[in-house]
C-alpha cells in the first residue's frame, strides 16, 4: 500500500533559489521550504543568481517578489481567492503532517 503523497507537484519557481515569507507581525522575512513557499498567502521572494559559471563562487544574485499563485498545502488546488494575509493556506494533509512531527519530540 503507497503512503504519502499522490500527486507530483507543480513547482512554478526556482526550487534552487533562496525561497522566503514575509511574517507582516514582526517585519522579517524568513527562508522556507519549496512547500511552504509555495502554499503561503502573503509577500513572497526568491534570490538566486544572475548566471551559472562552473567554478565561480563570486557571481551577482539577484532578488525579487514572487507574484505566481498560491496552492493549498500539499496540493495542486490553487488558492483563487488570496487575501494576503501572511498565513500558510493548509489542508487536512498539512494537519496530519505537523501531528506527526509534533509527536516526535
Amino acid at each position: 500500500m503507497k503512503r504519502g503523497e499522490l500527486e507530483k507537484l507543480v513547482f512554478p519557481f526556482n526550487t534552487a533559489g533562496s525561497l522566503e515569507i514575509f511574517m507582516p507581525g514582526v517585519d522579517v522575512w524568513y527562508r522556507v521550504t519549496a512547500k511552504d513557499f509555495r502554499s503561503f498567502d502573503g509577500k513572497r521572494r526568491i534570490t538566486e543568481p544572475l548566471e551559472i559559471e562552473l567554478g565561480n563562487v563570486d557571481v551577482p544574485m539577484t532578488t525579487y517578489e514572487y507574484e505566481g499563485p498560491v496552492y493549498v498545502y500539499g496540493t495542486n488546488d490553487e488558492v483563487l481567492d488570496c487575501t494576503g494575509e501572511g498565513t500558510l493556506i493548509t489542508s487536512p494533509y498539512w494537519e496530519k503532517m505537523h501531528k506527526v512531527s509534533g509527536s516526535r519530540g
